[in-house]
């Protein structure tokens, strides 16, 4: 057998090749004509070695048979890559004939790697080897290394191919809190409609992402025209004061001022044609909060929170109960806008006002929670609470006396039932509630505060530290101005990354533009008639890290608690819980991937024993 070409074993492993393929198909077709193949090879098998198993000895332990069998198990490798492997038939159909593909299926060539016959061929090459192996004995210290080396590839390989059929996959939907004993099924990554029991449970109490720390860049995009498709950006930190050169559209762009959390704030100024107005802080568990007052209808309250009272500022102190109820009465403002005149007017119920030119305005009555009674068909409200507030607009035709009725409703200024409102004029109305039966602060300029309830005086005090103290939080008057108005100011509210906003400057061609744009614009900003485009995006979208930290419970009782990360899995009873995704949408949310491997200590055994074998052998030479 020594002397027979390598061509000799090339045919006889070939015809065992194409045995194994024969066995496939009747696998997939006729299962108990399989087991009779199966029969069949084991009785030629047998004979062989009754008949002369010293040539079957030396048959099996040939370097030439290796040679061939790793020959067609290049090919089926090849066969492997070529073939698109485990996806849904309508890809297969997509690509080759339904003729071929019934092919493919019939020899199981979508599933290549763990096919019978692929299996079969890896297991003649398990027995070659270790027949190779027997060869070299009697042992000798001397060859330590050469047998640990030759059994360390048994052993891989025997593990590889227990792991590949008898090995479990599966996954585990969870939220906080919830415990499973079972989990999914999946066969290359496709979910089955097949489940799992386990002899024990496991929760997940808690779940964490963990992000790298926001790095914030300008993303330049150019193009030579606007037909052609942008290229790869430019990518410019947003630093303050960083000038960067876009060589593709010969410009500069300068990083003027980064805000991490942008907010337009009112700054309090002197004004000679202003209202008396006052800066204001409102103090609450760690948080400072700024705002301004000004003496006139629609600026001069706040409400406390929780509706546990009302501040009003007023630059000089009440001095009679009817200063004091005009202070704090609820108040309709009318905002007219005309072709030939605007202006604001504070109305009040059942009066009527001058409002165009032609026509004066009755305000006929008012709803807080505007609804329409759908039996009846006339308007109510819904409760108290001013969630839509609505007021009823009579207007009346100054020569005629013709009147047209308008409801104007704060939330939605522009709605109006289909009527026109007369002479091309527009109305906006705003509603400034008071409050019943709880205390309202009147403030003057001079820290005198009235403590008012249902129109009369509860007591009169000033200012404490320019402060007015209600346990929780407080309200600051830090400045008082006889004469004012304001200005936005663009800040930073926060150290956080809230909402981020950059503004640069764009110099092109000797031209300068200043540009201010969010990280939340959906869309780009475009310059250059389209040849540029701005985007500002945070490099640093994908998280550093994600947790789940579970437990794992049997007989009632948590017996391990484990916190499951990429490459740190949770085992127990033989299977291995690894941190797979996360939902970005759902905090509570974690995906974690299921295995058992039996065959994977075989493996490690095989690479323990390649390494030790490798060392004995070329260090030792052993």
């Amino acid at each position: 057998m020594r002397k027979k070409s390598l061509g000799f074993y090339f045919l006889t492993s070939g015809i065992l090749v194409l045995y194994f393929f024969v066995l496939q198909v009747l696998y997939n077709t006729n299962k108990s004509v399989y087991y009779a193949g199966i029969g069949l090879l084991i009785a030629v098998f047998g004979y062989f070695v009754f008949k002369d198993s010293k040539k079957v000895w030396e048959y099996l332990s040939s370097i030439k048979l290796a040679v061939s069998i790793l020959v067609y198990l290049a090919i089926a490798t090849i066969i492997g890559t070529l073939v698109l492997q485990n996806v849904e038939p309508a890809r297969y159909l997509q690509h080759y004939s339904e003729s071929f593909y019934k092919f493919i299926k019939l020899l199981s060539l979508d599933d290549t790697y763990h096919s019978i016959w692929f299996m079969f061929l890896v297991g003649l090459l398990n027995i070659n080897l270790l027949f190779c192996t027997f060869e070299k004995l009697p042992f000798k210290k001397n060859k330590t290394g050469f047998f640990l080396i030759h059994l360390s590839i048994f052993f891989i390989v025997l593990g590889g191919t227990i792991s590949a059929k008898y090995g479990i996959k599966g996954y585990m939907h969870f939220h906080v809190g919830e415990t499973h004993n079972d989990f999914n099924l999946t066969k290359y990554n496709t979910m089955l409609d097949k489940k799992k029991n386990l002899d024990f449970g496991v929760r997940l109490d808690k779940f964490e992402v963990e992000y790298y720390p926001p790095d914030y860049r300008v993303y330049v995009y150019t193009r030579k025209s606007t037909d052609r498709d942008f290229g790869k950006p430019y990518s410019f930190k947003a630093e303050d004061g960083k000038e960067y050169k876009v060589r593709e559209a010969n410009a500069k762009l300068k990083i003027e001022k980064f805000f991490r959390d942008y907010k337009q704030q009112e700054i309090l100024k002197h004004d000679e044609n202003g209202v008396p107005g006052a800066e204001v802080l409102l103090k609450s568990e760690g948080n400072t909060i700024s705002g301004l007052f000004f003496d006139t209808a629609g600026r001069d309250r706040f409400f406390l929170p929780n509706g546990e009272g009302l501040v009003v500022f007023k630059w000089e102190k009440p001095k009679t109960k009817k200063d004091i109820d005009e202070s704090i009465r609820e108040k309709f403002i009318l905002t007219v806008t005309c072709p030939e005149d605007n202006k604001t007017i504070d109305v009040k119920l059942h009066k009527r006002y001058d409002f165009s030119s032609n026509y004066i305005v009755e305000v006929d009555d008012f709803v807080p929670s505007f609804s329409i009674d759908t039996k009846t068909g006339k308007v109510v409200s819904n409760g108290d609470n001013p969630d839509n507030p609505a007021l009823h607009l009579i207007f009346i035709n100054k020569k005629t006396g013709e009147k047209t009725d308008h409801w104007t409703f704060q939330n939605f200024p522009e709605f109006s039932h289909g009527k026109k409102i007369p002479d091309g004029c527009s109305v906006k109305f705003l509603y400034i509630p008071t409050l019943k039966d709880k205390p309202i602060y009147i403030v003057s300029h001079d820290g005198t505060v009235l403590e008012v309830v249902n129109s009369k005086i509860k007591r009169e005090f000033q200012l404490k530290d320019n402060a007015i103290d209600f346990g929780k939080y407080k309200i600051v008057f830090k400045r008082f101005e006889p004469k004012a108005t304001f200005e936005l100011k663009e800040i930073s509210a926060s150290d956080k990354f809230n909402n981020p906003v950059v503004k640069v400057i764009w110099e092109q061609n000797g031209n300068k533009k200043e540009l201010e744009f969010s990280a939340k614009d959906k869309k780009a900003t475009f310059l250059n008639n389209g040849k540029v485009a701005l985007l500002l995006r945070d490099k640093n979208t994908d998280p550093k890290a994600y947790r789940s930290y579970v437990s794992v419970i049997k007989d009632g009782k948590v017996v391990k608690k484990h916190v499951i990360e990429v490459n740190n899995p949770l085992v127990y009873g033989g299977y291995y819980f690894y941190q797979s995704n996360y939902d970005p949408k759902d905090p509570n949310y974690s995906g974690i991937s299921v295995a058992k491997d039996p065959g994977v200590y075989i493996v490690y055994l095989g690479f323990f024993m390649l390494t030790l074998g490798g060392i004995l052998r070329f260090y030792f030479k052993m």
